[in-house]
């Protein structure tokens, strides 16, 4: 610009002239001349007039504002050429990639990445899974020695359990021929026995006489003393006379008496001596409504079904079973 730059004027003179005749060299030439011209005018010349000096004063001007013009020209050609030039736009932009470019990379870098950590989180899992395995594995292989020990002493509890229940049910079924047999003998030995109830008592009583006079008087047997074998009274929370058990010598005996007892008097009743078990027995009987009629004889215990079926009955017998086997 005018008055100043002088360093950039420098610059474009320099460039100048490497580049032939420029606009600056053209103008230059003009001024030397003209400069030229005035050294050479003699010293007294005519006197100008008043056009004259005013196309001197325009083109002197003129000179100056092209001389301007031409410095700005040139800064501005030298500021464009130290500054951003095509080339390096092209130097910057030749490494860049196009959007869909750069979405194959960025979908390609994904895919590696997330394969490469579904790789390592695949063998991480399956280095937890297999020591998981392992962990189980060696608990599995201790549950299964000690089921093995288990089972080992539940086979010898078994057999020994069986054989435990082996022997109690023998056990049981001695028990039951044991109780069964010690009732008959029992029901035996009471075989030739009479229970009698309200027989009357008094002070200072011979049972025996009393229990023949009786008998020969209610029911017209005649019995001698040998044929009363042993009478006595047995204890009882019942109210009025105390029962008597009278031994008879002889079933026969026994049948004599029996067959009359319905002929006694005086609220006095014989019945036959049945063991607690037959008397236990005769009331289950009783007690199922499936019997017409249930007695006792020589040492048995009988029912009789409404239609007919008469069964002897033991103490340990199923009485459904029976009847439904009706044998």
């Amino acid at each position: 610009m005018p008055g100043g730059n002088s360093l950039t004027s420098n610059r474009s003179v320099n460039k100048s002239g490497k580049s032939g005749n420029t606009v600056q060299t053209l103008l230059a030439a003009k001024v030397d001349k003209v400069d030229k011209e005035k050294t050479e005018k003699p010293n007294k010349q005519p006197k100008r007039t008043h056009s004259e000096v005013s196309n001197e004063s325009n083109t002197s001007v003129d000179l100056t504002g092209m001389i301007s013009i031409q410095r700005d020209l040139e800064e501005i050609k030298q500021n464009l050429e130290g500054g951003l030039k095509k080339i390096d736009l092209e130097n910057a932009t030749k490494d860049l990639v196009k959007s869909s470019d750069l979405e194959i990379i960025v979908t390609s870098i994904v895919k590696n990445l997330f394969k490469e950590f579904t790789s390592s989180l695949e063998t991480k899992i399956d280095k937890k899974v297999s020591e998981v395995i392992g962990e189980m594995q060696e608990k599995i292989d201790a549950l299964s020695i000690e089921n093995e020990n288990l089972r080992e002493k539940a086979e010898v509890v078994m057999k020994s359990l069986s054989a435990t229940k082996k022997e109690l049910h023998q056990n049981e079924r001695l028990t039951r021929e044991a109780i069964t047999s010690s009732n008959y003998n029992e029901q035996y030995s009471r075989k030739n026995n009479i229970r009698v109830q309200n027989f009357p008592w008094r002070e200072r009583q011979d049972l025996r006489a009393d229990f023949i006079n009786k008998v020969k008087r209610d029911m017209n047997v005649e019995l001698e003393e040998r044929d009363v074998v042993a009478i006595h009274r047995i204890p009882s929370d019942k109210v009025g006379p105390k029962p008597l058990i009278v031994r008879l010598f002889s079933s026969d005996v026994k049948r004599r008496v029996m067959r009359e007892k319905k002929n006694l008097q005086d609220h006095v009743r014989f019945y036959d001596d049945i063991s607690k078990r037959n008397i236990e027995l005769m009331k289950r009987l009783n007690e199922t409504e499936w019997f017409s009629d249930v007695w006792y004889f020589n040492c048995g215990v009988y029912g009789r079904t409404s239609d007919g079926l008469q069964l002897k009955f033991n103490i340990f017998d199923d009485i459904f079973l029976r009847l439904r086997q009706r044998k």
